[in-house]
């Protein structure tokens, strides 16, 4: 049996280095992503949030008139229907990675449970699921049904945050984990490199952080339209920003016996929204 440190992750649709935009253009059309995004943010969650809120009794006329449910619906279910996209566009590299996922799994921000169908269901022990929203721990559910993974997967509803309780509860402590999962959920979560130590300490000895993420551009052009776009991408869409180096603050901690970082064939150096593939291996001793 391979070791942790003797896996790999394996994908055409990955490379060792981003390449060059082909043009300057390049750089137009990825100056308006944030904008595309959002747009299909709202067209994608506005009727789920308009069914949600008519539907439901309990919304009641103060749920109705609420701006704050309303956006919560909408940011919700919006953001549910782009990760569904998104996991669609990239399953060669979402299963190359995830398919490495072993024994005590824990997966931080599970969403929509996009991610579970790219598990091999004989190799998890225990899965389990960290979903701070609601609308999305209902889909998460059924998707963990689907998957066969429902009766060892475990739903945890919260957000990581200082207040580790939730976790203790369900037997999550330190050198308890395997594997942890982060995938598009570092650039939400508040002060991040706050929960990085945290997280390395819950994996056992030889465990692996399996990551992917959207991070900050190395392209001066990119990283300067990012911070100009990021303030007003943090207030509409949940609190994710568009400049932290995730990958870099996981290497930094050191303690790893292993790190693979790859990116995606499809991007280039142009993008706001580049992503980063990685493998860390916490060492033995």
């Amino acid at each position: 049996m391979s070791t942790p440190s003797q896996i790999s992750i394996r994908s055409n649709d990955l490379t060792a280095q981003l390449s060059k935009p082909s043009n300057p253009l390049a750089y137009a059309y990825a100056s308006l992503e944030p904008a595309i995004l959002l747009f299909m943010m709202v067209f994608y969650g506005l009727v789920p949030a308009v069914r949600e809120q008519f539907g439901s009794k309990a919304a009641g006329l103060i749920g109705l008139i609420n701006p704050f449910r309303w956006g919560r619906l909408i940011l919700g279910h919006g953001l549910s229907a782009l990760l569904g996209q998104a996991a669609q566009m990239n399953q060669g590299i979402k299963r190359a990675l995830l398919s490495l996922a072993r024994g005590r799994v824990l997966e931080v921000g599970a969403g929509s449970g996009e991610n579970v169908k790219f598990y091999e269901p004989d190799e998890i022990e225990r899965l389990f699921c960290l979903e701070p929203f609601d609308t999305l721990r209902v889909k998460l559910e059924a998707n963990l049904i689907r998957s066969r993974l429902h009766s060892k997967a475990t739903i945890i509803p919260a957000g990581l945050t200082p207040d580790r309780s939730s976790l203790t509860a369900a037997s999550i402590t330190a050198s308890s984990i395997d594997t942890i999962v982060l995938v598009q959920v570092l650039c939400s979560i508040p002060n991040p490199r706050s929960h990085l130590e945290y997280l390395q300490s819950l994996l056992k000895p030889g465990g692996q952080i399996l990551l992917y993420e959207h991070v900050g551009s190395k392209d001066s052009v990119a990283r300067t339209v990012q911070r100009i776009w990021n303030p007003v991408w943090t207030r509409c869409a949940g609190g994710c920003e568009i400049v932290r180096d995730s990958a870099e603050w996981l290497e930094e901690l050191g303690g790893w016996e292993k790190v693979e970082v790859q990116y995606p064939v499809a991007e280039n150096s142009a993008s706001l929204y580049p992503h980063v593939v990685a493998r860390f291996v916490k060492s033995a001793t």
